[in-house]
């Protein structure tokens, strides 16, 4: 072998093995979300977010409804989705309530930016209004949820019921888009609620996707309750998220 060529090999191999301790001593990893305790933590942009304690027991006893309420179903794997196959597992949900939020979710932001789905029972395949689904996603620049992403949000919620609404406001650092609609099923029926909050963090955006029930409850169209702050354990649960996220 020509002295060229060996001195040439041993730069391609000397390069080789300094790529290889670079990604060794500084790994490059995705953006995702570990469950410390009851707080949800992002390392990669500094966010904390402590979860409802309630989420955590054995049982909740604290029902919206009756035969439909919060009560804990499911494994934590499951309940608070945060791996990849996880994740990908919640596309195309079915299922009264969740078909919906799932399809409006999906055609607002980007899948691939998902890190983690959480709540006090599994997402998908269930016929419970009562309980807080909670998403977190993260993007890596500042970016701002765009109108054209908006508006197919709202064609497409209106694709299942045509009451949908679509309204946003600045609040603190914040950016809150909600989406809401009357949702109908069979017999029963109550709005529906999709609060998007958007804010910039150290150069990158984190975006928080809450859905619940709320409103007036129709069963067989008659007026049979009303979900407020002061008995909805789902809006409770949401203002506690929202007062305790931290970023540092």
């Amino acid at each position: 072998m020509a002295l060229g060529s060996i001195r040439a090999l041993s730069a391609a191999l000397m390069s080789s093995l300094v790529l290889i301790l670079v990604s060794l001593f500084h790994p490059v990893t995705a953006d995702s979300a570990r469950l410390v305790g009851s707080t949800l933590v992002v390392e990669s942009i500094g966010l904390q977010i402590a979860l409802p304690p309630v989420w955590f027991g054995a049982k909740d006893t604290v029902k919206a409804l009756p035969n439909c309420g919060h009560d804990l179903r499911g494994s934590v794997d499951r309940r608070f989705a945060r791996s990849r196959p996880m994740l990908d597992s919640l596309r195309n949900a079915q299922g009264e309530w969740d078909r919906e939020y799932s399809a409006v979710t999906d055609s607002v932001l980007p899948f691939a930016n998902l890190i983690a789905q959480v709540g006090p029972e599994p997402f998908g395949a269930g016929q419970c209004f009562g309980d807080l689904q909670m998403r977190i996603y993260v993007f890596p620049d500042v970016w701002i949820l765009p109108e054209e992403a908006k508006a197919t949000g709202l064609r497409t919620a209106r694709s299942f019921f045509p009451s949908a609404t679509l309204v946003g406001r600045d609040s603190a650092q914040w950016r809150i888009d909600r989406l809401r609609w009357d949702a109908w099923y069979y017999d029963y029926g109550a709005e529906a609620n999709l609060d998007i909050f958007t804010t910039a963090v150290r150069g990158r955006t984190v975006v928080l996707v809450f859905m619940r029930a709320g409103g007036d409850i129709a069963v067989s169209g008659v007026l049979s309750g009303s979900i407020s702050s002061e008995n909805d354990p789902a809006e409770r649960d949401e203002r506690f998220i929202l007062e305790h996220i931290r970023f540092q």
